[in-house]
């Protein structure tokens, strides 16, 4: 905690730099649309003489500082409304009302290496409100943006604090390697979660060739493009708290029986397999009268267990800034517990300064400082969340965790309280440090024509510690008074083990940009040079059977040399990059751009680690036509097309060298020595994924931006995938060999954003967007043996990635007869009977086996992601919404969830009991038996276990309410309520369709939060 107070006595030192500047007279006023009256926050507003600016806050209200005089003007500016100048004088406040702009040409768009006008876009760029991103109550940011933008796949399969990042693909999944889109912050690769929302200035999704391929090595599967927040040059100083407090509960959890109900379960299935009942009617009258608790107890593992976990959110961000500088820095602080309680307590700490010096007319400077602190706790049973719950569902309701007299319960060596509670610590320590050195310089004789150099070093240092310990339980045995045999849990005896992982990047940018127009033609050229270097080294060791319980790695615990273990390793990493960038435009309707980037990457061997990347685009503005004069409603439409080729670093690194592994030991001279043996062939040519993507689309708005549309179609070929060749290697050949470029895959869908924005009346405004994402792909080439490549129900070819296979269930046998005149049935050992599942017999030859094997279903990450952003402001109050739905997407019922008294003796859920009877034959289960897991007929892999994974969740809903200037001082006051994961709509209503397949997850979290919003 040391470091992190320095820093923040740092931070803080830097205030009074921008506290002390602004002490003169001051301009005052409040901006609004002219229709509605509804406040504009974040419009720019500046000092024309001196060149200062500011923006206004929530309410619309701004302030600068204007010197000695009497009468200033100002210019007014904010994306979509037309521009004002005014003269004001000072102390005086004001109104001033913006029009809506008939286009949209002042917006300004993020992209690689710098901004461009909306309007002069060639490629395919969406954009998320910043805003928006604080609105939900969340500890990851990833978790609010599926159903905000086009172009993101989206989907959240864990709930765990500190785990629950999202897996997000934009434009769905184009390899079979690595499909994580890049994240660029600032400019510079940098993870997600480096970033505090309430950070972010902007945020950019580029999806086309043309808008990747400056980053070229790693553009094939898009990027994300954030820049953050900066300082004014309004003369003033600027306080904005936020914070929250939220408390959390599973979305969907499976209910469970009773024991009385268990029981009687288990006693149906016994009398299905012709045996006799395990429970008699003394017991299961025990069982419903909870008379004997011990022996027959009504065990409820989720509410012993399970609690209300919390959120606590707080940020607190200053701004000010004058003529020479401008400073922009936050602190920001999140703490989460589990749906377990605080044995689970995710940290983070995050401070940002962004502090800019105009050191003359022409030269900038600027340094920007990014530290986070991770610190989390979690149980120390191994396996994590995963192992708890499957402990906790390996127990059925017969079981009790805890005896009458305060005894914990043990079963097969297992106590899930005692997993949670005793079982010892996870604990991690992360510290990440980024730092950003900028400088520009203008050259006077040269219009135009700029230089600009950035250099960043970031740091990341890990420190993982694992305490097991083991614990006491018992198991109860018949008496007077009853008597007890205990056992260990978790571990024999304790034990450690430690790792610490160091990570350094250098990443260096040298750019020359030049802009100028000349009449109607406007010309933009941009060149860069970046290299950076990678270092990372880990150090691991581990210590067993501790003789004391001391969580240390010294002689204090086991000095065996037996017990211990240690391990490490480094690698250093290098790359270099020269990126181009061309676009020309005519009278600002024709536009046409060249982008590229040659890259060299360090993974691979001299004679093929360089590749060269460009695209093509280009986009004509129909509405600049003369002839669409006549089309007043149409205020800009634009068709737009690109082509390029951009790259993947897909696999493990090194490949092209030999690969060699130590042996067992060996006698020479009667000398002990190590033997060496050859692991893999290298693959001394392998080289990047190559995706060739197209996109072709148009842009449409209209009536001064009350409806606009955007629509793509896009493209992608994925060649060169990296892909193991041991498909078609035989068993004899005795070593592994490399990877090899000869995977093939194409990925094709359309997205499109549908926006408006409706003043009803100086009171009451509604906004609404739809968007909408649809992204198929198809394996065109893989390595397959030759029976395989052959069968057009087994080969992948042509088919999704990761298309589940498995026989094509057709419900449940109704009777005996329909199993005779099953010719299959007669081949089979174990006969099925009526309720088991009936299979398809693909082929029609009277048996049952892999030739009638075929794909079922829908990948498990889905084709279709939409939402719907809907926002309603009335006077001071708001209300905003975020629907997020997901199609064509299937997921397979497997352990606890599939199979009631899994593992002979596990638990059983409330949906299980919609089971085949002769009463009840349209059942969603099969006939229940004693241990349906050992049923392995009616556990072939096939359709029968699969289910819909459409959904559609209210993922968002935020109420505020604003006191603009309640006190001197106090610019705005904000209250608001807000909820994740609110209402979720699907087919399946026992499991929620994001899950993983199993039971034995995390699950995800609904959220309810209250928090405040000032401003100073």
């Amino acid at each position: 905690m040391s470091f992190l107070k320095r820093l923040l006595l740092l931070w803080l030192l830097t205030l009074p730099t921008i506290m002390s500047v602004g002490q003169s007279s001051a301009l005052r006023g409040r901006v609004v649309d002219s229709k509605s009256g509804q406040p504009l926050p974040g419009v720019t507003v500046t000092l024309k003489a001196t060149n200062q600016s500011t923006t206004t806050d929530d309410t619309g209200q701004f302030s600068i500082s204007s010197g000695s005089g009497t009468t200033f003007r100002i210019s007014v500016s904010y994306v979509g409304y037309s521009s004002q100048e005014l003269s004001v004088k000072p102390n005086q406040e004001i109104t001033i009302q913006l029009m809506a702009a008939e286009n949209m040409q002042d917006e300004v768009v993020v992209v690689a290496y710098g901004s461009q006008k909306k309007t002069s876009l060639t490629s395919s760029v969406a954009t998320v409100n910043a805003k928006k991103l604080t609105d939900a109550p969340t500890a990851n940011i990833t978790n609010t943006l599926g159903g905000r933008a086009p172009g993101i796949l989206f989907k959240q399969s864990s709930g765990e604090p500190g785990y629950d990042e999202a897996t997000i693909r934009i434009r769905g999944i184009g390899t079979i390697g690595n499909a994580n889109a890049l994240i660029i912050i600032d400019g510079v690769e940098r993870p997600l979660s480096s970033v505090d929302p309430h950070d972010i200035e902007s945020f950019s999704i580029l999806k086309d060739a043309a808008s990747v391929a400056p980053y070229g090595v790693r553009g094939a599967n898009g990027i994300v493009l954030i820049t953050t927040k900066r300082g004014t040059a309004s003369g003033k100083f600027s306080v904005n708290y936020d914070g929250k407090t939220g408390w959390s509960r599973p979305v969907t959890l499976p209910k469970t029986l009773s024991s009385f109900e268990w029981a009687t379960l288990k006693n149906e299935g016994a009398r299905n397999e012709g045996l006799s009942e395990p429970y008699d009617a003394e017991d299961l009258q025990k069982f419903k009268d909870g008379s004997d608790p011990d022996f027959y107890a009504n065990e409820n593992g989720v509410k012993r267990l399970l609690k209300t976990g919390r959120l606590h959110q707080h940020n607190l961000s200053v701004t000010g800034g004058n003529k020479t500088i401008n400073f922009y820095g936050s602190v920001g602080y999140v703490d989460q517990t589990a749906m377990w309680g605080s044995v689970t307590n995710f940290k983070r700490y995050t401070i940002r300064s962004n502090v800019d010096f105009r050191i003359s007319e022409n030269t900038k400077a600027g340094i920007d400082y990014t530290g986070i602190f991770r610190d989390a706790k979690y149980p120390g049973a191994a396996g994590g969340p995963g192992f708890i719950l499957f402990g906790l569902w390996r127990l059925n309701p017969t079981n009790p965790i805890f005896y009458q007299d305060g005894k914990p319960a043990g079963y097969f060596e297992r106590n899930p309280y005692l997993d949670l509670y005793e079982s010892g610590y996870f604990k991690e320590d992360d510290y990440s440090q980024y730092v950003t050195l900028k400088l520009e310089q203008k050259i006077p004789f040269v219009k135009g024509l700029v230089l600009r150099g950035n250099f960043s070093i970031d740091k990341t240092e890990e420190l993982d510690k694992q305490w097991r310990t083991p614990y006491t339980f018992y198991e109860i045995r018949p008496g007077t008074p009853p008597t007890y045999i205990s056992g260990k849990g978790n571990v024999p005896k304790p034990s450690l083990s430690e790792r610490y992982n160091s990570y350094r990047r250098l990443n260096t940018q040298v750019m020359v940009a030049f802009n100028r127009a000349f009449k109607e033609h406007q010309v933009d050229v941009l060149g860069v040079f970046e290299p950076r270097v990678d270092n990372y080294r880990d150090f691991g060791a581990g210590r067993t059977n501790y003789e004391l319980f001391i969580d240390e790695l010294s002689n204090s615990g086991n000095s065996n040399a037996a017990d211990r273990t240690n391990s490490g390793g480094s690698s250093k990493i290098t790359q270099v990059g020269y990126v181009y960038k061309a676009g020309y435009n005519f009278a600002s309707k024709y536009f046409f751009e060249a982008a590229g980037r040659y890259d060299g990457q360090s993974y691979f061997s001299p004679v093929a680690k360089y590749a060269f990347f460009p695209s093509f685009s280009g986009a004509w503005r129909v509405s600049e036509e003369s002839f669409m004069k006549n089309f007043a409603a149409i205020s800009n439409l634009k068709i737009r097309g690109s082509w390029g080729i951009v790259g993947n670093l897909a696999d493990q690194s090194f490949q092209y060298l030999r690969l060699y592994g130590l042996g067992s030991t060996y006698l020479f001279n009667n000398i002990a020595n190590a033997s060496v043996y050859e692991v893999r062939e290298p693959s001394p040519r392998i080289t990047w994924e190559k995706a060739i993507k197209t996109d072709i689309g148009f842009e449409l708005s209209m009536w001064g931006g009350k409806l606009n549309l955007e629509f793509d179609y896009f493209s992608e070929k994925r060649n060169d995938m990296l892909i193991a060749s041991t498909a078609i290697l035989p068993a004899e050949y005795g070593i592994g060999i490399g990877q090899e470029n000869t995977g093939k895959m194409e990925n094709r869908g359309i997205d499109f954003k549908i926006s408006s924005f409706y003043p009803v009346s100086k009171q009451l405004s509604l906004s609404g967007a739809f968007n909408f994402t649809y992204a198929k792909n198809k394996i065109i080439n893989i390595n397959e043996s030759e029976s395989i490549r052959a069968n057009p129900n087994r080969t992948q070819i042509g088919k999704p990635f990761n298309q589940p296979f498995g026989y094509q269930a057709l419900g449940l046998f109704q009777s005996q007869e329909e199993i005779e005149k099953t010719p299959y049935t007669g081949s089979l050992a174990n006969k099925p009977k009526p309720g088991d599942v009936k299979y398809a017999d693909i082929n029609n030859d009277g048996k049952l086996n892999a030739d009638d094997i075929v794909p079922i279903g829908k990948p498990n990450f889905p084709e279709i992601i939409y939402g719907f952003e809907g926002g309603i402001a009335i006077q001071n109050l708001t209300i905003d919404m975020l629907w997020q739905g997901a199609a064509n997407v299937n997921y397979y019922l497997s352990g606890w969830a599939a199979l009631p008294f899994n593992q002979s003796n596990g638990t059983a859920f409330r949906h299980h009991t919609d089971v085949w009877r002769p009463d009840n034959t349209g059942a969603e289960f099969p006939r229940i038996l004693t241990n349906p897991g050992a049923n392995a007929y009616n556990n072939f892999t096939s359709s029968f276990w699969q289910r819909s994974g459409n959904y559609l969740r209210l993922k968002t809903l935020s109420v505020g309410y604003s006191f603009p200037r309640l006190v001197k001082g106090l610019n705005n006051l904000k209250l608001y309520a807000a909820g994740q994961n609110l209402l979720t709509f699907t087919k399946t209503k026992y499991w929620d369709p994001e899950s993983p397949n199993t039971t034995d997850y995390y699950y995800q979290e609904r959220v309810i939060s209250v928090g405040a919003t000032v401003n100073f």
